[in-house]
Parts: C-alpha cells; sequence; structure tokens
C-alpha cells in the first residue's frame, strides 16, 4: 500500500526546524547568562554531573526511541497493532528505567562523587522523565506541530524561571532544577496527549524473542555514540578539573546546537522512509533520501564555514573573554560536524530503515573504542583540543563506513555536484566575513550582520548556479498551495 499520511515531509522538516531553532534562539539567551553567573568551575561541575546522568539516561532508554519510531512506522495504520506495540515498548522502557536507577544509586553513594552528589541527584529526574515523554509517539506519527508548539511553551517557561532565580554562583543546584522542571512539563504533557494516538499501559507479556535483539543492538549503537560523545567531558572531568570541562563545555554547547538543528532534517525523516521501505517502496525510498540528503549538505556547509571563521567572536558574545580558549576547539568541531551529520543520514536514515543496524553497530564500535583510547592518550596533553581532535576523528570512521555501505546497499548517488555547489556559497560567506570584519567594530553587530549577510549571500549564489535541494523546495511549496 503507498505511503500517503497527508503530511509534507519538507513542511515537516520546516516545523522541526522551527524548534530546532528555537532551541539554538534560548540558549543564546540562557547560556551567556549562565556561564557568566556560574563561573567556568561551576559550569564544569554541572556539566560533569550532566555526563554522569546522561549514561544512566542512555541505559533507561536502551535503543528504544529508535527501534520504536522503525518498528511503529510501519503499523501506523492499523490501530490496534500499534496500540500493542506502544504498550509493549512503554512496559519495557520501564523495566530499564528501574534497573537504570538501581545502579545510578551505587554511583550516589560512592565517596568521589560527594562534590557532585546534589547534582547528580537532582539531573538524576531527567531518567524517569523522558520515559515517560514517550515522544517516540509523536515521531512515529509526525506530529511535529505539538511537538514543536509544547516545545516553545516550555522554553519560555524555563527562560522566566532562570532570570528569576539565578543569580549567584551559588544558584548552581537552583539552575539543575529549572532544567529538570522544564523537561517534567514537556514529558507530562507528552503522556497525557499521547493517549489521543495510542493506548499507554503497563502490560504483563512482552515479546522479548521478537523485540530484545534489535531493541539491544541500537542500546548498544547509542552506548558507543555516546562514549565518543560524552567520554571527552567525563575523561577532562578526571584528568585535567572542572575548569577545563567549563572551557570545553562552551565549544561544545555551541557545537550541540547547530548539531541539533542540523539534525531537524533527518529526524523527521526516518519514519517516512522507515514506511517507504517496509511496503516496498524502493524507488521513492531512494528519491526521498536523495532528496533529504542534498537538502542536509545545502545548509551543512554553510554552517560548518560559520563556525569557523566566527568562532572566537562567537565565544566571546556568547561567554566572555574567561571562556576565549574555547575557540580553537570549535573550530575544530565545526569540522566534525560534517561526518557527525553525514554518518547520522547514512546510518538512521539508510541503514537503520533497512535493517542494517549491524553494520552501523560495527562502525561506532570501532569509533567509540578509538575514541576513548585516544582521549587518554592525548587529553592530558592538549586537554580541550585534544578531545575536540577525538571526537572528529571518531566521528570520521563512523562516517566512511556507514557511507560505503549505505551506498552500496541503497543505492542512493547522486550528491557531488551538491557539495561542489555548496562549495561555492560558501565563498560568497569567507568575502561577507571580510568585508564585515574590516567595517565593524562592535562584535555582536559584527556577528549578527555577518550571519545574516551571509545568509542571504549563500543562498542568493545557489539559486543562481541552480542547487537541486533549493529548487526541490520551491516545487513543494508550489504543489502545498495548490
Amino acid at each position: 500500500m503507498p505511503i500517503n499520511i497527508g503530511k509534507s515531509l519538507k513542511l515537516n522538516m520546516f516545523l522541526n526546524s522551527v524548534r530546532g531553532i528555537m532551541s539554538m534562539v534560548f540558549p543564546l539567551i540562557t547560556f551567556p547568562y549562565v556561564s557568566r553567573i556560574l563561573g567556568v568551575e561551576n559550569l564544569g561541575r554541572y556539566n560533569y554531573a550532566n555526563s554522569i546522568v546522561s549514561y544512566f539516561g542512555l541505559l533507561a532508554g536502551l535503543g528504544i526511541t529508535n527501534y520504536s519510531v522503525r518498528e511503529g512506522a510501519a503499523l501506523r495504520q492499523d490501530r490496534n497493532k500499534l496500540n500493542h506495540f506502544a504498550d509493549e515498548m512503554f512496559t519495557f522502557n520501564i523495566i530499564s528505567t528501574v534497573i537504570a536507577y538501581l545502579l545510578l544509586v551505587i554511583i550516589l553513594l560512592a565517596p568521589d562523587m560527594s562534590r557532585y552528589r546534589s547534582l547528580l541527584f537532582i539531573l538524576s529526574f531527567q531518567v524517569i522523565l523522558k520515559t515517560i515523554g514517550i515522544e517516540w509517539i509523536y515521531t512515529i506519527y509526525e506530529d511535529f506541530l505539538y511537538i514543536t508548539v509544547r516545545s516553545i511553551v516550555f522554553q519560555l517557561l524555563s527562560l522566566m524561571l532562570l532570570f528569576i532565580f539565578v543569580h549567584t554562583r551559588n544558584d548552581i543546584n537552583i539552575y539543575a532544577c529549572i532544567t529538570v522542571l522544564a523537561g517534567a512539563g514537556s514529558s507530562i504533557m507528552n503522556y497525557v496527549h499521547a493517549k489521543k494516538l495510542v493506548t499507554i499501559r503497563l502490560i504483563n507479556r512482552i515479546n522479548w524473542k521478537k523485540h530484545f535483539r534489535p531493541v539491544f543492538i541500537m542500546f548498544a549503537m547509542a552506548l558507543t555514540v555516546s562514549i565518543y560523545v560524552n567520554s571527552d567531558i567525563t575523561v577532562l572531568g578526571i584528568l585535567c578539573g572542572d575548569r577545563v570541562v567549563g572551557i570545553y563545555s562552551v565549544s561544545t554547547k555551541i557545537y550541540s546546537i547547530i548539531k541539533n538543528i542540523l539534525s531537524t532534517i533527518i529526524v523527521v525523516s526516518i519514519p517516512r522512509l522507515s514506511a517507504l521501505y517496509g511496503t516496498g517502496e524502493l524507488n521513492e525510498f531512494r528519491t526521498t533520501a536523495l532528496d533529504i540528503y542534498r537538502t542536509l549538505i545545502t545548509v551543512l556547509m554553510p554552517a560548518i564555514t560559520g563556525i569557523i571563521i566566527l568562532s572566537k567572536p562567537i565565544v566571546l558574545l556568547i561567554s566572555g573573554e574567561e571562556y576565549i580558549e574555547a575557540a580553537l576547539s570549535l573550530e575544530i568541531l565545526g569540522i566534525a560536524l560534517l561526518f557527525c551529520m553525514a554518518a547520522w543520514f547514512w546510518g538512521q536514515c539508510i541503514l537503520v530503515p533497512m535493517k542494517k543496524e549491524n553494520e552501523v553497530f560495527k562502525a561506532t564500535v570501532i569509533s567509540a573504542c578509538l575514541n576513548l583510547i585516544m582521549n587518554f592518550i592525548l587529553i592530558p596533553l592538549w586537554q580541550e583540543k585534544a578531545a575536540a581532535l577525538t571526537t572528529v576523528i571518531a566521528e570520521g570512521c563512523t562516517y566512511v563506513w556507514s557511507l560505503l555501505k549505505g551506498r552500496r546497499m541503497s543505492g542512493v548517488v547522486g550528491t557531488g555536484m551538491t557539495y561542489v555547489k555548496s562549495a561555492v556559497g560558501c565563498i560568497g560567506i569567507i568575502v561577507v566575513n571580510k568585508a564585515t570584519k574590516s567595517l565593524i567594530s562592535s562584535n555582536a553587530i559584527y556577528v549578527i550582520s555577518t550571519v545574516s549577510v551571509s545568509i542571504a549571500v549563500y543562498f542568493t549564489i545557489e539559486f543562481l548556479i541552480k542547487n537541486e535541494a533549493l529548487y526541490s523546495l520551491v516545487r513543494e511549496i508550489r504543489e502545498f498551495k495548490k
């Protein structure tokens, strides 16, 4: 049966991009405030504690989210089957969450964690909140309008609470509470609202034989990715202390903001691609995947260029002189962004829908081991710069493996000219930067002007040289209006 759920993929990309942009705007408001109020040491403490909790959140989540989206997308036209599947996944998730908390208690009681105990306790509530949030339900149904509106509402609320209650370096625990409370509201609303889409309840029987192996593989993939995403912070905290973690947190925060915005292009496409492949519409699967990849490249290349040429002024604007050392590691992470997003496309959009997650797992295991080993070798020498460099190498390995396997198995080809055309547009960004840098002395105005003018110049160039991704978007807008 052809997939036709009445939702425009590009519209979903737009809605999720709005959410991503708002996720960028709010940190651009809050992070400069938080980094200055808390200072380098406390910011490092917070991020180190958060990196520890993230491992238990990963254990609680297993691979349930990715697995549920892939399998649920193929069931969404059969309400009864999807209801039963959702009940199984929710029950599975609750069990894994209980196990995660039992292990977390051991960490909380460890003497070495006494300095971080209060933060670990507060931030640990994120684990159960993410479980009851069941956001994978909305991804299955491609209900990105609800997710976008809900996200903006609670971001506004957390912003108000931040400015009302966080005023000194001693307010670090209050900041952690506000972070958790924002997620609490979203998760509770998700749980209540999801009952309009599916039944959500605990059940006695789960088809463990069917679900356990693919869920475990998804978890292993997520774990290995987490190792080379979060181990940088963890190893820096162990070997170099809170100050270096605080410095590196600035570059990773900026990197994460941009990565999250770009990931919206991919996230909305996974259920559609899973459904197309699951129903055997292979030509449509390849066409859709190619369109998504071209769109990703078109927005990814200028983002990387912007990070590299504006690293110092961005760090100064967001966090101040105290964090200027973060500029170089940010430039290095800009390179990692290319490998990260491209690897995510070939892994999550191509191999996972094709049920070839074993290939992604192999790539991430190799990359994670390589990253962890290099972290312990290089971080004592180059600190946060080494952490960024190991991320580039790990992401690069995953990208090469996923690209070779994904291209061969899917037959998705034809992106070379998109890279070339995007690179031509990036030359325009470099020229704009040279001009604004020589004319504007104010750092804030320089950054805003460079970004604004660069966007206009870049997309003008892309239209003139006929970038297929932009022309495809124009065609879809015209069809949507009809």
